[in-house]
């Protein structure tokens, strides 16, 4: 096996007992995370401390993009992610990038050095992440304006998103 798949498989086992540390049981079932499934919502802060959520973008095809900041593969999707960013912007296309259990401060010199143009939010504790059943990083979804999700781990993203309507 090479290096990277292990690597790959390391750091999924990592971010998924970090994410699930301290945290509570939800209540219920968990949310279905499947393509034509509902998007749950969430609410996060940005690096200026705005608050924003899925929801409120409603009307918009939403791009989530979940990330760390140690990890190379999300270094190595930045170009993607903001060439897709420039050119969404004729379909109305939002795209968040969410970092997971890091901090503020982190995060922000991060997007500083990378000079990302998207928003960037926090997931301080890791629970949206959990919601969106995050398993490895990076993670794509696809949420259309209906709230609907389009593709999960999108291998064929750029297919899907010549598909949205501005």
């Amino acid at each position: 096996m090479h290096a990277r798949p292990l690597l790959l498989l390391f750091f999924s086992c990592l971010l998924t007992v970090a994410c699930s540390l301290g945290e509570d049981v939800p209540k219920g079932p968990p949310a279905k995370i499947a393509v034509d499934a509902p998007a749950p919502d969430f609410r996060l802060q940005d690096l200026k401390s705005r608050e924003v959520t899925l929801g409120g973008l409603r009307g918009r095809p939403v791009l989530l993009v979940f990330g760390t900041t140690w990890c190379p593969y999300c270094r190595e999707e930045i170009p993607r992610i903001k060439e897709i960013y420039a050119k969404g912007s004729a379909k109305n296309l939002e795209v968040l990038n969410i970092y997971i259990n890091e901090s503020e401060k982190k995060v922000g010199e991060f997007a500083a050095r990378h000079a990302l143009p998207y928003p960037v939010l926090l997931d301080r504790d890791g629970k949206v992440a959990e919601r969106y059943q995050v398993r490895g990083v990076p993670m794509i979804v696809l949420v259309d304006g209906q709230g609907t999700i389009k593709c999960y781990q999108c291998r064929n993203l750029e297919a899907m998103l010549e598909t949205l309507r501005p």
